[in-house]
């Protein structure tokens, strides 16, 4: 074998372990933040990358809120739900009141359904840039103590009281295989409702 062959097969397979390494380590990349819109009422999911995917193919996703618990029409009732992106609807598609874990709050979560498989691209993703995702209301108006449902939320378990799998979950093939969950954590500051 000549040397500049042996170079080439070198660098090959070092090229290749070093990006197979970066993907194995790009698992859990994704972080959420829930903000206050300027209007003193608007709810808004962001979310960050830490790396931007090698292939963009969004397959699922699922932002999992965390409000106090309110009995009858009191209770909070997410309204006017919109997202930004073209092609993609999130949608509440969950709610579990007052579970046994966290009798004092409900847990609502929304997912997101695509038009088509090109919408399923049009993420652009890009390493450490906020993207927003989409917003929605409380039927009452805003309520300070809502919050994303955290990695160590008492509710956030296997086999809770509701036998529902409530935590959030994002699945991009850029960052892994179908089967792997994307999201990493939360980040950002308590809303805090311009009445309080």
């Amino acid at each position: 074998m000549s040397k500049n062959v042996f170079k080439t097969l070198l660098l090959s397979t070092a090229i290749s372990i070093a990006t197979s390494s970066a993907v194995a380590q790009a698992d859990q990349v994704l972080d959420y933040k829930i903000a206050l819109a300027e209007d003193g009422k608007t709810y808004q999911v962001f979310m960050r990358p830490e790396v931007a995917p090698l292939a963009d193919i969004n397959l699922t996703g699922q932002v999992t809120i965390k409000v106090p618990h309110l009995e009858g029409e009191n209770g909070f009732k997410a309204i006017n739900i919109k997202s930004s992106i073209d092609g993609i609807s999130w949608v509440e598609t969950s709610r579990i009141d007052a579970p046994e874990e966290a009798p004092f709050y409900d847990y609502l979560s929304f997912s997101f359904i695509a038009s088509d498989s090109k919408a399923l691209r049009s993420f652009n993703w890009k390493a450490g840039e906020e993207k927003f995702m989409f917003s929605f209301e409380n039927a009452k108006g805003c309520i300070g103590d809502v919050s994303l449902m955290a990695n160590d939320d008492p509710f956030n378990v296997e086999n809770n009281s509701a036998h529902t799998n409530p935590g959030n979950q994002f699945t991009n093939l850029g960052w892994g295989g179908v089967s792997e969950n994307n999201y990493r954590s939360n980040y950002g500051d308590k809303i805090i409702c311009p009445n309080n």
